[in-house]
């Protein structure tokens, strides 16, 4: 087994250091180290050699992976600094195919610089003094063919707002029950949910660490609001606080979510325009007098793509509100100003997790 990965590995350790070439400033050169990497705990794949301009150099430990989960480089970080303190290197560099968003937060958080072969890259040194990042992809490219991967659709939803709606912990089938989806398709989430390093387990499966604001900048990677959902756009000519004195009237259910939904103790900003869920957008815009547009609109009707976003709704001032988590996943993945509401919303919500949860 080792043999067979270390032939992925070091075919990966050579694209990457021919891409790392590439992105360095003229006259600067690295190359492999002469020196064997050695280790106790734990041995790097290689050591390179950076030189600057000026003739310093340093040497960095590097490891190759074809694949690494956001778990895996959170468990990596430790054990790669260890290495490189017992190899006498400056620095530490993870090479691999792709790295998730978490991942590189991971890796950041532990120290440990990266590239990745669809362009994420981050390396810092002090001496020579370099520093060099790029963006890449978000989403894998070629994302292997094991369990689920993805956090799309419905049943996804509903055990991500369960898993941020309640406290752990909780057993899988006790999961499923509260998501109301079957506990084999729990059982499957719950494993890439723990790959992505959100989610934490006990030894007999159950959910004993939900890490609930990375579970929902996980979501919104696979989730935006107005593509998920059926949105519809209009214009209220008089002003949205008119549609929202109107909106008290309003018999079909309805829920306002986006930077209207945010909890007032909560929202700082004034609202320029309205996000809101109904059952029929068609039909509420005509009951509610609004007029469709393409553009300047300040209204946004949403059909929702699922149930869950009238669960545990909450009465603001006599407003009906989407929950908090909801209303999270909709600003990150919303426009203009919203994701940086969303980062509010969130800094909120950790300060006050029992206004909000179970």
């Amino acid at each position: 087994m080792r043999n067979t990965s270390t032939l992925g590995n070091t075919t990966i350790l050579m694209r990457a250091v021919d891409t790392l070439r590439k992105r360095l400033p003229d006259r600067w050169i690295v190359a492999r180290a002469i020196q064997e990497p050695r280790g106790s705990v734990y041995r790097p794949d290689a050591l390179l050699e950076v030189r600057g301009p000026d003739g310093s150099r340093t040497t960095i430990a590097v490891e190759a992976k074809r694949s690494v989960t956001a778990a895996e480089a959170a468990a990596l970080a430790p054990r790669l600094t260890l290495a490189a303190r017992e190899n006498k290197a400056s620095g530490t560099l993870l090479i691999t195919n792709y790295l998730s968003p978490l991942a590189r937060e991971r890796l950041n958080a532990g120290g440990v610089s990266y590239i990745d072969l669809t362009g994420n890259a981050r390396l810092s040194l002090e001496r020579p003094a370099l520093f060099i990042e790029s963006r890449g992809a978000d989403r894998d490219p070629s994302p292997q063919r094991r369990g689920s991967r993805s956090l799309k659709g419905g049943s996804a939803a509903r055990i991500v707002r369960a898993l941020c709606d309640w406290r752990p912990p909780v057993g899988v089938r006790e999961l499923a029950r509260r998501a109301a989806i079957d506990a084999g398709y729990a059982s499957r989430i719950i494993s890439l949910l723990e790959r992505e390093d959100v989610i934490a387990r006990d030894k007999k499966g159950a959910v004993t660490t939900v890490n609930w604001k990375d579970l929902l900048q996980r979501w919104a990677q696979d989730y935006a609001v107005t593509r998920t959902n059926r949105a519809l756009t209009y214009l209220e000519p008089r002003s949205v606080e008119a549609f929202i004195t109107r909106l008290g009237s309003y018999k079909e259910r309805w829920a306002l979510t986006g930077s209207r939904g945010i909890p007032r103790v909560a929202s700082t900003a004034p609202v320029r325009a309205i996000s809101c869920y109904v059952e029929s957008p068609e039909q509420a815009a005509l009951d509610l007098e609004l007029r469709s547009v393409e553009a300047g609109a300040n209204i946004v009707l949403l059909e929702p793509f699922n149930s869950v976003v009238w669960e545990r709704t909450r009465n603001e001032a006599g407003l009906m509100c989407v929950a908090a988590s909801q209303c999270a996943v909709d600003l990150l993945t919303g426009t203009g100003r919203e994701p940086s509401e969303a980062e509010g919303l969130l800094s909120w919500m950790g300060r006050n997790e029992n206004a909000w949860r179970a």
